[in-house]
């Protein structure tokens, strides 16, 4: 069966490729040759992995109604694609008629999003709901909850070559901080316990880089020791851990910092305006950020380009974001609609 009248099949598939990601699910619907081939593994395989059309989107849980205070806040996941400069949002998740968790974490994984976590918008309880968003059918689908007992602020990360996330960290409602840390099989909807972490840590950062999972402390509770940072490594493969002193001349901001691998190497923002580089144990200076996006804790990035986001805690403060060419250092501001200005509390960058 031709998939597309007159074009032989090969042909075809290249076109259907070239389908922008939010109008997949549409392109599926057309009939029933292209609903088999746009579901294929080895259609995503081509999309998001061999295909050099794939551009990076960006995710964030936002608040809503732009500049507009509500009480309680009402969060979305908002996206922003850099290459087209296109703002849109992602369809609210059917369970959560109030709005997103508080305080969830997003992450990305392949063609898919992942909600982990956070606390009721309303009533302030913990969640360890998960909830998978599929690029390219546009549903959302419920997965296994978080095992184990209540966690919030906890850092995770994804690995894109297994589909695996790593949850560490976080604290419960009695504020202990937690050593425990998870994994979690997208594929499977299948949770594992991982060995202990060596310090219970709360608000960390973690990141993969270099196929390992890295938890990165923002504040060292044991040495209350501000001139280095506890970096804990973990091997999937061995399942042990390993810890390394990262030393930093730049003072740790007092909000919750973010990093993100960049072609092989960590990148975050130190004191106020330095965005910095993890060079073997010691953080390097890069260049520095715009003066009125000063507090830029959210940092994502796509291969030759870093992108810092203004945290705000209050929807009537505007965000603010840049991103930074790294070859050239130069910053560009990215123009934001004003129903997307609205406060960030959580960002990832996957590509589709």
């Amino acid at each position: 069966m031709e998939l597309i009248p007159g074009l032989p099949n090969d042909v075809a598939h290249e076109c259907l490729i070239r389908i922008s990601f939010d109008q997949l699910s549409k392109a599926a619907s057309v009939c029933r040759a292209w609903n088999a081939v746009i579901k294929q593994p080895e259609f995503r395989r081509r999309c998001w992995k061999a295909s050099a059309l794939t551009r990076p989107v960006i995710v964030m849980a936002q608040m809503m109604d732009g500049l507009k205070e509500l009480d309680p806040p009402f969060y979305r996941l908002t996206l922003f694609e850099p290459v087209k400069n296109r703002w849109s949002h992602i369809p609210p998740i059917p369970e959560m008629v109030d709005g997103m968790p508080v305080f969830c974490r997003v992450v990305g994984i392949g063609p898919e999003l992942a909600v982990i976590g956070g606390l009721d918008p309303v009533t302030h309880q913990h969640l360890n709901s998960v909830f998978i968003y599929n690029f390219l059918s546009a549903t959302w689908r419920r997965g296994a909850d978080m095992p184990g007992e209540d966690r919030m602020f906890f850092g995770c990360a994804a690995s894109a070559d297994d589909r695996t996330v790593v949850v560490a960290g976080g604290r419960n409602w009695d504020n202990f901080w937690l050593k425990s840390t998870l994994a979690y099989d997208v594929a499977r909807d299948m949770w594992t316990t991982l060995s202990d972490m060596s310090i219970g840590q709360t608000e960390c950062t973690c990141v993969f880089h270099r196929g390992k999972f890295h938890v990165l402390t923002r504040y060292n509770k044991d040495t209350q020791d501000d001139s280095k940072q506890i970096v804990e490594t973990l091997d999937l493969v061995t399942r042990q851990w390993r810890v390394t002193d990262i030393v930093t001349d730049y003072t740790i901001i007092p909000f919750q910092s973010t990093y993100v691998d960049i072609g092989g190497v960590i990148y975050t923002v130190k004191g106020r305006r330095d965005v910095v580089a993890l060079v073997d144990t010691t953080w390097v200076f890069v260049a520095k950020i715009p003066k009125d996006t000063f507090y830029a804790t959210y940092v994502t990035g796509w291969p030759g380009n870093m992108m810092v986001i203004r945290s705000v805690k209050y929807g009537h403060e505007a965000k603010r974001a840049y991103v930074l060419e790294l070859k050239t250092k130069k910053w560009t501001k990215v123009k934001i609609p004003s129903e997307y200005c609205g406060g960030v509390q959580f960002s990832c960058c996957i590509h589709i």
